[in-house]
């Protein structure tokens, strides 16, 4: 008897399903309701949009289900299969409400079409209803879920997987997962209008390639600006430009990532809030590990004809500056520790690129390091003693480099090249004051100055050159810095040095005529 009645319940709920199944369909499945739904949804973006096909289900909900969806002009946005699901009780009055929406497979090319959005006509608000008696209004969404959708841009394309609600005019983004190449971002946030687009994003990834997201963000948002409102034609009318606020992209990102890629640099502990409008990225503050030290401060990315413009201005701590010549491809010609600020602009997709066209002033101050084959002690002892016992000095003081405790200058940064008018360099054994310029790679140096030798050193150097070349008791030597970084080339000005030995002789001939004949005027006469 029991399975009498359970074979007859599931019978009952099988002709029951099958019943508001083929119901559905009736009401779903007809081609007015996908050109009717097609209408609306038109309505509510602003947007041409169509609809391939239509079908209906009824598990877990009732749902329509469309195809082949397509929205904007040039079909910027192309959805494969959308689900939409609603109350069985609200689609008994032929209104889809609370309704559940799916993607699944879409594809959305850049720049994106101006849509309506939230301050757009409401959906389902029965402007242009039609009387037929197969006519189904769609009221509300609570909730939007896409699947593989692909956001396609410039050849790069970034794949997203998005949970969303929308209430009250604003979308809350309870989860989004990107991936683009190697790259992973977890995000949340909120969407508080489409038109803009405007939106609060939180941003998480545990490495991250910090080029390819600002220039995403900046062409999304130079793209999304690109379409001027009342560009299409076949939008309906209460979607033109005159009725739709002109609302302009604005996001705000807060960005976090263990590591991140720029120009082959790898960051560490990335951190900083970006702010991109229709004209470009601002990320401020940014800061970031960097060869051991830090990073922080402010940067600004645009685009120009399609190449990325740069504007930073940033403090940097503690970086290893033997790390930094190794990565710049001149590995082992410097050390210590570089902290500095700089304010500079310039252009290029590449590392090389933007030190070319950098431009701007900077301030740079390095502790504790050696320049490799610099020599300026060695240089200067020998080409003005020659002395064997000073050669050892001078060899044993240049061990490893010229070792400096404080190495600093203000540079004018551009065309590539960093002029300087105050660089000074200071150790036990040798001081040197100089101006000119280097080149920002390193090849090439052009500095004039004088070097000044500890008294340790200038007591060495002979008393002759240390009566006659000195400046405040110590050996001062006018030199010149040509070469490398890798190969630098100290030269000593034998002539000014000559020039001066000889002004200092010439002064002590004096001082001695001076005192012979002050010495005659008080020599006591005989008696």
């Amino acid at each position: 008897m029991l399975k009498k009645v359970v074979l007859g319940v599931l019978a009952l709920m099988l002709v029951g399903s099958t019943a508001v199944f083929f119901w559905a369909r009736s009401i779903l499945a007809h081609d007015s309701v996908r050109a009717q739904l097609a209408a609306q949804i038109s309505e509510a973006l602003g947007q041409p949009v169509t609809v391939g096909g239509i079908g209906a289900g009824i598990y877990p909900r009732v749902t329509v289900e469309l195809s082949d969806v397509t929205i904007g002009d040039a079909r910027q946005i192309h959805v494969r299969a959308l689900h939409l699901g609603t109350d069985f009780r609200a689609l008994l009055s032929r209104r889809i409400e609370h309704a559940d929406v799916r993607v699944d497979g879409a594809t959305v090319r850049l720049p994106l079409p101006t849509l309506a959005g939230t301050e757009g006509p409401t959906v389902g608000s029965g402007q242009n209803r039609s009387e037929s008696p197969s006519y189904v209004t769609l009221v509300s969404v609570d909730e939007i879920i896409l699947r593989n959708v692909e956001v396609v841009n410039s050849g790069r394309t970034v794949r997203a997987d998005i949970d969303a609600v929308p209430s009250g005019g604003v979308i809350t983004l309870r989860r989004v997962s990107l991936a683009a190449d190697d790259t992973a971002i977890e995000a949340t946030g909120e969407i508080t209008s489409l038109t803009g687009p405007v939106a609060t994003l939180a941003l998480e990834a545990g490495e991250l390639d910090f080029d390819r997201l600002l220039t995403f963000l900046s062409e999304f948002a130079a793209g999304a600006a690109g379409q001027a409102f009342g560009r299409g034609q076949n939008r309906p009318a209460e979607a033109r430009a005159s009725d739709l606020p002109s609302t302009k992209t604005n996001l705000t990102i807060t960005i976090a990532a263990d590591k991140a890629r720029s120009s082959g640099l790898v960051l560490d502990k990335l951190s900083g809030t970006a702010r991109v409008t229709s004209h470009g990225a601002t990320l401020d503050p940014v800061g970031f590990g960097l060869f051991g030290g830090r990073y922080d401060g402010r940067l600004d990315v645009t685009l120009d004809g399609g190449v990325p413009r740069f504007e930073a201005k940033a403090s940097l701590t503690q970086v290893d500056m033997a790390a930094l010549a190794a990565f710049a491809g001149s590995a082992d010609t410097i050390s210590g520790q570089l902290s500095g600020r700089m304010d500079l602009i310039g252009s290029g997709s590449g590392l090389a690129a933007a030190l070319d066209s950098a431009s701007g002033r900077a301030r740079v101050d390095l502790a504790n390091g050696a320049i490799r084959n610099l020599n300026l002690v060695r240089n200067v002892v020998v080409a003005t003693s020659g002395r064997a016992d000073a050669m050892r000095r001078a060899t044993s003081a240049n061990a490893g480099g010229e070792r400096f405790s404080r190495l600093g200058a203000t540079l004018a940064i551009a065309d590539g090249q960093a002029r300087t008018s105050d660089l000074r360099l200071e150790s036990p054994d040798v001081e040197l004051n100089a101006s000119g310029s280097l080149a920002l790679d390193g090849r090439a140096i052009a500095l004039a100055g004088l070097v000044q030798l500890s008294q340790a050193l200038s007591n060495e150097a002979g008393r002759d050159l240390l009566r006659y070349a000195a400046e405040g008791g110590r050996v001062s030597v006018p030199v010149t810095l040509t070469g490398s970084l890798s190969e630098p080339a100290v030269r000593v000005d034998i002539a000014d040095l000559t020039k001066r030995a000889i002004r200092n002789k010439a002064a002590e001939e004096v001082n001695k005529a001076l005192q012979r004949n002050l010495g005659s005027l008080f020599k006591r006469v005989p008696k």
